[in-house]
């Protein structure tokens, strides 16, 4: 029987990193339409300028998935926790978000690098350090010796939720209600709550017993083989395919259906829910009956391609984003199921940001 201050403390514990991976999740995804926004009066709001913003974010998330995997393959507790730190700490001094000087009107030629070079010097430390910090305190959360350390993939869900809701809430709440620069303004202050929030994982990793993760720790986890070359592949090849579809239909209803503004949230917006619904304990939509699905929902998308256009715009709309729903929940689906044992849990994050970036 768990005594009343480990009961205590496995609370704080997942309050906190709940808490702290959720508040990321909506500064990471929330900082996208925002800045994107900032750049817009001088880009114009062609879909070219979000499938290079959609190329950039995940390319950097990579960047911070394989940053966060390097921190965990030190012996030393400490030093992860030290280092992390201070690059939130750097990164908040460049802070509030804005244009960086010296870039000018886009060049005729090589656009695609200019505005990638832009979206680096201007938001690319800030977004770097968001990045890792999924990966990173799902790691910290298994070393903490909580009870759910070692399938803490339910922390996923957290994050995808946050992400989800800063999409949905961006266009709706924040938009309409405040200026470009109080929203700066605001992402800033919970920028700085997250450092917080992030401090004082780190204290609860450093006050745990070292070999606490072990204590949870089943048998056949412990002693799991690392995963094989081929089954990272195959991660990878299931991200890739949903991240390449989200890029594809948004592009084709943004500039063959209907050019509307943020139209983009949606399709982005219905990827993280199924990231959301996979990694639940007990899934709303079953994974073999998105394994059935997943046909028909090629078939169709095949179709709406043929016959679908301006003249039936909700029905093609609604259409394309059902099929890439269900395509989607199938591939997510099957990563879930064979996610590894929670002491690979940064090299898979890293083979699924890998993934989403070759898709991209």
């Amino acid at each position: 029987m768990i005594s009343e201050p480990s009961a205590s403390r496995n609370r704080l514990v997942l309050v906190v990193y709940t808490a702290a991976i959720f508040v990321s999740a909506l500064l990471l995804f929330s900082v996208q339409p925002l800045f994107t926004k900032m750049v817009l009066p001088r880009l114009g709001g062609s879909p070219a300028v979000w499938s290079v913003a959609m190329v950039f974010f995940q390319s950097l998330l990579l960047g911070g998935y394989a940053y966060a995997h390097f921190l965990m393959q030190l012996r030393n507790r400490t030093l992860p926790v030290a280092v992390h730190l201070v690059l939130l700490a750097v990164a908040m001094l460049t802070l509030p978000l804005s244009i960086a000087s010296g870039w000018g009107e886009p060049p005729n030629s090589g656009y695609a690098l200019w505005l990638l070079g832009l979206f680096a010097i201007s938001i690319g430390l800030p977004f770097f350090a968001l990045a890792a910090n999924n990966p990173l305190l799902q790691a910290w959360f298994v070393r903490t010796g909580h009870p759910n350390g070692p399938d803490p993939y339910f922390l996923y869900a957290s994050s995808n939720i946050g992400s989800f809701l800063a999409l949905l809430s961006y266009p709706v709440l924040l938009e309409p209600m405040f200026t470009l620069r109080t929203q700066n303004l605001i992402w800033t202050g919970g920028y700085g709550l997250l450092i917080v929030l992030i401090a004082t994982c780190g204290v609860l990793l450093l006050r745990s017993p070292a070999k606490a993760a072990e204590l949870n720790m089943p048998a056949d986890d412990s002693d799991a083989p690392a995963p094989s070359w081929l089954l990272r592949a195959r991660w990878i090849f299931l991200a890739a395919v949903p991240s390449g579809l989200l890029i594809a239909v948004t592009a084709h209803i943004s500039t063959d259906v209907a050019a509307a503004p943020l139209l983009w949230v949606l399709p982005l917006s219905l990827y993280l829910l199924t990231w959301v619904l996979v990694f639940q304990s007990r899934p709303l939509l079953p994974h073999k009956w998105m394994l059935l699905a997943q046909p028909l929902a090629i078939a169709g998308t095949v179709i709406l391609l043929a016959v679908g256009g301006e003249q039936n715009l909700l029905l093609t709309l609604g259409g394309h984003q059902l099929c890439f729903f269900v395509i989607a929940m199938a591939c997510h689906g099957e990563l879930a199921r064979t996610r590894p044992a929670a002491k690979y849990l940064t090299g898979f994050y890293v083979a699924l940001s890998f993934g989403g970036m070759v898709g991209g």
